[in-house]
């Protein structure tokens, strides 16, 4: 019974975050984890720091987009709209971006899986980064 209860107690990170990174009270994807939803479906062309694979790195579309957007709400509700239907006159990484790696294929993931994913990405945001595309 101790066990039981014990399991039973959600698990919440130091300073207010939840588990799977994202600040609590801040949309992010329904209990999904973001994390996990990039392992599974970005991770083959995205890596999370330079060097690139086939895509650009997540810590270096982060910074775009912490550039391009004054709030996390405005950035990630913009990622997720990319992510279902890239254009590649709305993409937020430099033109010089999809000329190398070409523009990503539509994600076909379920709204709440591409928020939690945008808001990870927003999330893992390097103020030590500089430079880069």
């Amino acid at each position: 019974m101790v066990v039981l209860l014990f399991f039973s107690i959600p698990v919440v990170a130091p300073f207010g975050v939840a588990r799977g990174g994202a600040p609590q009270g801040v949309p992010g994807g329904a209990g999904i984890d973001g994390e996990a939803v990039y392992r599974s479906h970005c991770l083959v062309c995205h890596s999370l720091a330079p060097p690139p694979k086939a895509a650009p790195p997540i810590k270096g579309l982060a910074k775009h987009y912490r550039e391009a957007f004054a709030s996390r709400e405005a950035g990630v509700a913009y990622m997720k709209a990319f992510m279902k239907k890239p254009d590649a006159s709305k993409a937020i990484c430099h033109k010089e971006a999809i000329e190398r790696f070409g523009l990503m294929p539509a994600m076909t993931l379920p709204d709440d899986e591409l928020q939690a994913v945008a808001a990870w990405i927003w999330d893992q945001f390097d103020p030590a980064m500089t430079g880069g595309h």
